[in-house]
């Protein structure tokens, strides 16, 4: 078996996400049995919305660690930033809530959240070789994600922060869900095909401020096989 896409929610629906608040959550009731909960968080519109106001995430009570060197930042004209957690194991089964933590520290910034479930035959993992940031004012492109070739496929996800009303999906990506504020989008995109190696997620290449964190979701077991064949023969 190998990673695959299950379900998303999303945490406001409309133009407006949470503000002045210290929390704020959300319902995801996946299709399957998860093994990998995935979710990006975004800040947006206010000015100083490149601060970090996101201090923690947990998914049916259980915490959700950041994905290490998950966080991308616009810092220039339309600042934002987008970052993602990642739980890929001891995942509570059926409806659960999702709770992002935040600072109260500034009522006007814009906080949004995509949750994304996958299926595998066991617990999943990022990679942290697998990360990619896009950050800054920039003409992006989708970027190759390889996932170390763990023995079977992958899938990759990228979430985006962009300073402008539209925002391209790219050829081999598979928009997830978004929030259009009023000068901003916010945006999580799957891989269309999964596999393995070095593959291409993202975007399509639409100048504008850029905050995007690119990753490849692998089954754990897997790779400690693929590795223990690998000592074997030497």
């Amino acid at each position: 078996m190998a990673v695959a896409f299950d379900s998303q929610t999303e945490s406001h629906t409309g133009t407006t996400g949470a503000s002045n608040v210290t929390s704020f959550n959300w319902t995801h009731t996946p299709s399957g049995t998860p093994r990998g909960i995935l979710i990006f968080v975004f800040q947006a519109v206010d000015g100083s919305a490149n601060t970090d106001y996101i201090t923690s995430v947990t998914y049916g009570g259980v915490n959700v660690p950041a994905v290490s060197g998950g966080l991308a930042v616009d810092t220039l004209t339309e600042p934002g930033l987008c970052k993602a957690f990642f739980l890929g194991s001891g995942i509570p089964t059926g409806a659960q809530s999702v709770v992002v933590n935040r600072t109260n520290t500034n009522t006007t910034v814009q906080t949004y959240g995509i949750a994304i479930a996958v299926t595998a035959l066991c617990d999943t993992r990022v990679p942290t070789a697998s990360v990619v940031l896009a950050q800054e004012n920039q003409t992006p492109t989708e970027v190759n994600v390889d996932d170390g070739s763990p023995g079977t496929n992958s899938v990759r996800f990228a979430g985006a922060y962009y300073g402008g009303a539209t925002q391209t999906v790219g050829a081999n990506s598979t928009s997830v869900n978004q929030i259009i504020f009023t000068t901003a989008t916010c945006r999580a995109v799957r891989e269309t095909t999964a596999g393995q190696g070095s593959r291409p997620i993202g975007f399509a290449p639409v100048a504008d401020d850029w905050a995007a964190v690119h990753l490849a979701v692998i089954e754990t077991a897997i790779t400690r096989q693929a590795n223990h064949y690998a000592r074997a023969r030497g």
